[in-house]
């Protein structure tokens, strides 16, 4: 009945790699978003198009400019918007495409919008396309396409729209072809971006993919990139281009080193909500090191690596999304990073994690349907996990492809996991419903675990000496309703129902000051095996009719019109008229 439990294999952080070769003057690496671009050169005399007048409505056009994109208007274009006056209104009209082959860079304040398209043949591989640094800058409903040469995978981004500003509005834009998508820079703190209802596709990731041993892919490839605070990312639809390995669909993550003016909400106050992911990337949407952060009302789907990820946060909650898990076992994208793959993870040293009311559907491979992954600490050797989470009504299908575990806890302190509802509806291996490896002090409540077959795993299972709480638990069709195994810092096993099992309750080597009581165990062989000297039964009504075995001499065990004396090690019964 002993379950040895795996080491967890330390991870590298997902903070991505600095470019290899950082500007000298930098006092740190260069941070993973774009390179800072250079200011351009003085543009060229404004075209009589422009008026240099108060704002107003322009449309981007005069001499130079190319509506059919069939020259390249990219000088033009420059100038045109050099002159512009702040608080203009640029319409790009319904049917335009102005071929571009440099970054354009929106000085100021500006509000371009309009149903035409910014197509890029190239100069931005490694470049934003659009570069907002403007405070208030808004961009809605063009279309920005890159269709040059291939991007490289290293130095400098290929970027949609990168924003140096505050404040700035992007909806209902449309982003294809690019490395990143529309990314937040990091060296500033940026603070009230809002990116809604746009669609992000085809972003194209660096790393090796399938098969690769390499360790690249982890400093670009992203969808929407948060690096900042006060950000909302709302009603987006995000993809990664068939074939690739990209990075994260919807990232947001602190990165303090390179936050000039943090102000008062640094790393902070992200709202990602209502958003459809798809396509491989390596993390459908992810939360770094960020605080205060909700992620609610998502679907994600064909993840290789994570579906939802909370890494390092503080007060996050994954509320109400719906992950769809399709890995195939090939799909090891990254394994030089090694990691155990799932829809949903706390991983590392994330404190006060709320996960509830998510609808979880494995259709594949994965380690666990959620998981709290300890891992070693930046720079350390020591191994953390996660604190304080709360793992609430949660719905899990474990309907086909591999997956053990429903929920795995892993050296987590203080965890809660309540009101799930876990179905396995094929063999769920060697483990079961909801496992606790080294956890200290956790609560496993009010859980409804139904398996495939009573000759597979169990459905609670905690090993190792932290104390634990496991009351209220359902569990069908499973061999081991309970384990509670080498834990010696006490257990509650209480009102606990095991139907159609093998074994109720296994209390294997803990010699802990434990209660069992009001548990009712339906079950083919023995309800408590391997019980313990220092458990107290206060009640063990609906024990089953097999003789007991482990304990001491001394204990008492009452069920079924039975009582059960230990004596001497012997269990010996009398039927109680």
């Amino acid at each position: 009945m002993d379950a040895v439990p795996p080491e967890p294999t330390p991870e590298p952080t997902n903070t991505p790699e600095p470019p290899d070769t950082p500007e000298p003057a930098d006092p740190l690496p260069t941070p993973p978003g774009e390179d800072p671009s250079p200011e351009p050169a003085p543009a060229p005399a404004a075209p009589d198009a422009v008026p240099a007048s108060s704002p107003a409505e322009l449309v981007l056009e005069g001499p130079g400019i190319d509506p059919t994109g069939a020259t390249v208007s990219t000088a033009a274009v420059l100038a045109w918007f050099a002159a512009a006056p702040a608080g203009s209104a640029v319409v790009v009209r319904g049917g335009d495409v102005i071929a571009l082959d440099a970054t354009l860079r929106i000085p100021r304040r500006i509000h371009l919008r309009g149903h035409g398209e910014l197509r890029f043949v190239g100069g931005v591989s490694a470049a934003p396309a659009l570069k907002l640094v403007g405070d208030g800058s808004t961009v809605t409903g063009i279309r920005i396409t890159y269709t040059g040469p291939a991007v490289p995978a290293t130095g400098g981004r290929s970027t949609g729209i990168g924003i140096w500003a505050d404040d700035v509005t992007v909806s209902g834009v449309t982003v294809d072809g690019f490395q990143n998508g529309v990314a937040v820079q990091p060296t500033g703190e940026f603070e009230g971006v809002i990116v809604s209802g746009c669609h992000i596709l085809n972003v194209t990731g660096s790393g090796g993919g399938r098969g690769s041993a390499s360790s690249a892919g982890e400093d670009r490839g992203d969808g929407i990139t948060v690096w900042g605070a006060r950000a909302t990312v709302v009603g987006n639809v995000v993809s990664a281009a068939a074939g690739t390995d990209a990075r994260v669909g919807i990232h947001a993550e602190s990165l303090p080193a390179y936050a000039a003016e943090p102000g008062d909400w640094a790393d902070s106050l992200v709202t990602i909500e209502g958003n459809v992911v798809t396509g491989p990337f390596r993390r459908s949407i992810a939360v770094e090191g960020m605080a205060h952060t909700v992620v609610t009302g998502n679907t994600v789907s064909d993840a290789t690596w994570w579906g939802i990820a909370a890494i390092d946060s503080r007060s996050v909650a994954l509320v109400a999304n719906t992950v769809r898990w399709t890995r195939a076992a090939a799909d090891d994208q990254g394994s030089a990073w090694t990691p155990k793959r799932g829809p949903i993870m706390i991983y590392r040293n994330a404190r006060g994690t709320v996960v509830a009311n998510n609808v979880i559907d494995v259709r594949g491979v994965a380690s666990a349907a959620i998981m709290a992954q300890a891992a070693g600490a930046p720079g350390s050797a020591t191994v953390v996990g996660a604190s304080d989470a709360l793992i609430t009504d949660n719905v899990v299908r474990i309907a086909d492809g591999t997956c053990p575990v429903g929920i795995s806890l892993d050296r987590a302190r203080q965890p809660v996991v309540t009101g799930n509802r876990i179905t396995v509806t094929r063999g769920s291996g060697s483990v079961g419903g909801i496992v606790a490896y080294f956890a200290e002090d956790a609560v496993i409540a009010d859980n409804s675990i139904t398996g495939s077959a009573t000759s597979h795993g169990f459905g609670v299972l905690h090993e190792g000496p932290g104390s634990v709480v496991i009351t209220g638990n359902r569990i069908d069709h499973i061999r081991v309703a309970v384990s509670v195994a080498n834990c010696s810092g006490g257990a509650t096993i209480a009102t606990n129902t095991g139907r159609d099992c093998e074994y109720g309750l296994d209390t294997f080597g803990s010699t802990g000051r434990s209660v069992v009581y009001g548990n009712r165990w339906e079950v083919t062989n023995t309800a408590h095996a391997n019980a313990q000297p220092n458990t107290s039964y206060l009640s063990t009504r609906h024990m089953g009719l097999a003789r007991p075995y482990g304990g001491a001499s001394g204990d008492l065990l009452v069920g079924n019109g039975r009582l059960w004396v230990n004596d001497q090690g012997t269990w010996r019964s009398a039927t109680l008229s």
